[in-house]
């Protein structure tokens, strides 16, 4: 089954709205995970993939091994 692309208006006003809810949430969204919601909107990458890239991303930051 073919994945249907979003278009980039569609993606821009989900990203919009993703920094809203990190907002209003309290926490100010980085660029990393901006960047990564942008490959899962646009299908490059599964939300898994994305979630396991961040925290390998943050354990390399902080030097922690699993």
């Amino acid at each position: 089954m073919a994945v249907k692309q979003a278009s980039a208006a569609r993606v821009q006003r989900d990203l919009t709205a993703i920094a809203a809810g990190q907002r209003m949430a309290g926490a100010e969204p980085t660029p990393a995970d901006m960047d990564a919601a942008r490959a899962v909107l646009e299908h490059r990458l599964t939300a898994d993939e994305a979630v396991s890239q961040r925290l390998a991303d943050i354990d390399r930051a902080h030097g922690i091994s699993r």
